[in-house]
């Protein structure tokens, strides 16, 4: 039976087990869970394990724990209908980067529990049949992409994206190491790694990219929180260099060119080889990209862990409510034809 949306339905909800209201979700004693069987299989193109720690400290991405103590808690605000990262509010956003600050050089915190077992209980809980997990490479000693790219690689449920560092001595050559031990996407993050995506260090990943027929994730656009001195590395017009002088690699911007959706839309728009993916967008802007954007070249996304999979899933669910081809393109079919299935 389709699930049908309340015309008086409201979209902010005070903890995430409220999202249990709207007709696609239930309650399995604590834990938020898909009952709508039209919905799904979902493959999600924006997750990572446990975020980058400092070597020599290494996170067991094999290990289970009861729960995962997400970076965006259960009990936090979930409105729909803004950016994902002002459901922290101005104190969550504090802990949020003391968290990743001093977790990444401890290894310590809650990205003890980001791991393997964790991430598919929570995907089946939503009917999340695939992740891809992006490793991030933040320019110092770590053990993280390794471990990340090793542990995605050994399921069949994951499909490891590699990272490189474009300032890193021999970049090209790094990720060729990365596709050869199974990585089978590059995720780059110009405003963390303080690189402008039409760089010259990093041309020989796109040209690589092309070659090796895969996708290159771009985190893209400005999400409020970031450094001022580091929003420059991401506003839209940046990307533009790359995409037409590489119309042989696909793209994709991550969180749809977050606060900046209208101009990353006219870029995918214009580009053949650009997706979205949209991943943090709020349900305005998600209504923008259904309605504006290519829907062949339009994926699915959530940022776990730092959101649960529900934040994202509920704004494409309202937003190609009554329109089940799209929904699915969305959810599954674009993304399956991405990762070369």
């Amino acid at each position: 039976m389709t699930a049908v949306l309340a015309e008086h339905e409201t979209f902010r909800f005070d903890r995430l087990e409220d999202l249990a209201r709207l007709p696609w979700f239930d309650l399995d004693l604590d834990r938020l869970v898909v009952s709508d069987r039209t919905v799904g299989p979902i493959i999600d193109m924006h997750a990572h394990y446990a975020v980058p720690t400092l070597w020599p400290h290494h996170i067991d991405l094999e290990r289970g724990t009861e729960r995962t103590e997400l970076l965006l808690p259960c009990c936090s605000r979930h409105d729909l209908d803004v950016y994902a990262n002002h459901n922290f509010g101005e104190v969550g956003i504090k802990r949020l980067k003391r968290e990743l600050v001093v977790g990444g050089i401890t290894g310590r915190g809650k990205r003890r529990t980001h791991t393997a077992p964790n991430l598919e209980r929570d995907c089946r809980d939503l009917g999340i049949v695939h992740s891809a997990i992006l490793a991030i490479d933040i320019g110092l000693p770590s053990h993280s992409i390794a471990d990340s790219i090793r542990t995605a690689t050994a399921r069949a449920t994951t499909t490891a994206f590699g990272s490189v560092h474009p300032r890193r001595r021999r970049p090209k050559e790094k990720l060729e190491e990365q596709l050869h031990v199974g990585a089978r996407g590059l995720k780059l993050h110009p405003q963390l790694q303080q690189f402008m995506p039409a760089a010259a260090e990093a041309m020989p990943l796109y040209a690589l990219a092309a070659k090796e027929r895969i996708p290159v994730l771009w985190h893209c656009g400005p999400v409020g929180i970031e450094l001022e001195s580091a929003r420059k590395f991401v506003q839209i017009p940046n990307y533009e260099p790359p995409l037409a002088a590489y119309p042989d690699t696909t793209f994709v911007l991550g969180h749809a060119g977050a606060l900046a959706c209208a101009q990353a839309i006219d870029l995918q728009r214009r580009h053949a080889n650009t997706y979205l993916e949209v991943s943090c967008i709020s349900l305005s802007q998600m209504r923008q990209v259904v309605a504006e954007a290519d829907p062949d070249r339009i994926v699915y996304g959530t940022d776990w862990p730092f959101y649960h999979h529900a934040l994202a899933l509920a704004k494409v669910l309202v937003a190609t409510e009554g329109r089940p081809e799209l929904r699915r393109k969305i959810l599954h079919d674009n993304a399956a034809r991405l990762l070369g299935w």
